[in-house]
């Protein structure tokens, strides 16, 4: 079977991100060659999902074999020509699970692969939960989420009921373009997929487990009562990229002053970014702050409005790019002002000084008065500690389920090695 050079790297490219290379299986360390005439269909799996391209080449009436991976790589490395002659050895390849008469049929537009793409940033591939490392499908379109930040990208699907996908990789590498199909079927108590886009074809198993109801983090509109819209989002993406790291939370103040906003990391007030911005409705009470890198996905997409609560206490919405992005604000104490603004409000307090020197030295502090300030600032204080204590018992608990999750999957892979060893 002879196949052009070129052809057959870019084939590897996405074939790659789905064989085992170090399984113990040669089935799942190889590629199978499938060939009539001028048409050639590589596949590769990992025992669970499966993959197959469609490629020219000329595989004389037909030709059917398999060859590992890396001696594929060699073989490319070695060849001076442009076109290369593959040949290989029959291996008892399984055939994928046929889809069924009474499957579920899903047609997909013609930007679907770019949808997966564009969520793709958000997904947390170490995240314990195994729902929420795959990208979320239905009626409401595709959806990605890791607990920390939410993306929906609207595409109208007419699935009956939401599915998970496992994370796209070879998809995104192989990045197939024009309209195609989705097939779901269950089988065995499994629900299975299948997607065809042009000559790309991925089959494999939908992700157990709910996604989280995205919906009911969502705000209403009438509760975001304020929105900053951002015209240079390129001068933020420069100096965000300059910022140093501060974990955990590397909070980026948006802090609104007249005319426009003023980014300042949180840990490093030295650093300022002053830029013109339309800031509309109620004057926020607290400082809008998110992470370092929720912010930079959101400009990188596009996501150049930004609607929130005043009080800061509520998700944040950007808006903009190809659909609606969510993240929840880092409660901070709005204390790096600009320093212009500082010395305005310095001018101002000498001022009511001066003027209200006499009337407090004749009348002596009201103590009942200064009680509920304090009283105040210690209920301010203590909301933001527990806001801190959630947060971190939410972290405590995420550690111990992936954890588990890697004993789990210590457990299954020392069964497996023992099972080999035993058909050995």
């Amino acid at each position: 079977m002879k196949i052009r050079k070129s052809v057959l790297q870019e084939a590897l490219k996405v074939l790659g991100k789905v064989v085992s290379q170090t399984s113990p299986v040669e089935i799942q360390r190889s590629v199978r060659f499938l060939g009539v005439g001028a048409q050639v269909w590589l596949t590769a799996t990992d025992g669970v999902e499966s993959v197959t391209i469609e490629v020219a080449g000329d595989a004389g009436e037909m030709e059917d074999f398999a060859v590992d991976y890396k001696a594929l790589r060699e073989l490319i490395r070695s060849t001076r020509g442009g076109e290369v002659e593959v040949t290989g050895k029959q291996l008892n390849w399984p055939e994928m699970e046929a889809v069924p008469d009474d499957a579920v049929t899903v047609e997909l537009p013609s930007d679907f692969g770019k949808l997966l793409a564009l969520a793709a940033p958000v997904v947390d591939l170490r995240e314990a939960r195994l729902a929420l490392r795959g990208i979320n499908l239905s009626r409401d379109g595709v959806t990605a989420t890791n607990g920390k930040e939410l993306l929906n990208l609207p595409c109208p699907l007419k699935i009956p009921e939401d599915m998970t996908l496992p994370f796209p990789l070879a998809l995104l590498i192989a990045r197939p373009e024009g309209a195609g199909t989705l097939h779901i079927w269950r089988c065995r108590n499994e629900r299975l997929f299948r997607i065809v886009i042009g000559g790309f074809q991925w089959q494999g198993k939908v992700l157990p487990g709910n996604f989280p109801d995205w919906k009911q983090v969502m705000p209403a509109d009438k509760t975001l009562d304020y929105r900053i819209e951002i015209y240079e989002p390129e001068r933020v993406i420069t100096f965000l990229k300059a910022v140093p790291d501060c974990p955990p939370f590397h909070a980026i103040e948006l802090n609104v002053v007249p005319g426009g906003v003023t980014v300042i990391p949180n840990n490093f007030p030295n650093m300022e970014l002053r830029l013109e911005a339309t800031v509309i409705g109620a004057q926020p009470r607290a400082v809008l702050a998110l992470n370092k890198y929720i912010l930079l996905r959101m400009l990188q997409l596009g996501y150049t409005k930004f609607r929130a609560h005043s009080d800061g206490r509520i998700p944040v919405v950007a808006e903009g790019g190809g659909g609606r992005y969510l993240a929840m604000p880092i409660h901070i104490l709005p204390k790096h002002q600009p320093e212009k603004e500082t010395s305005k409000m310095e001018n101002v307090k000498r001022i009511e000084h001066a003027e209200t020197t006499a009337e407090k030295a004749v009348e002596p502090v009201n103590p009942m008065e200064e009680l509920n300030h304090s009283i105040e600032d210690l209920r301010g204080k203590l909301k933001t500690l527990l806001d801190e204590s959630a947060l971190l018992a939410r972290k405590v608990k995420e550690a111990v389920l992936q954890q588990k999750q890697r004993e789990r999957e210590f457990v299954q892979a020392k069964r497996a090695i023992e099972r080999i060893r035993m058909a050995i």
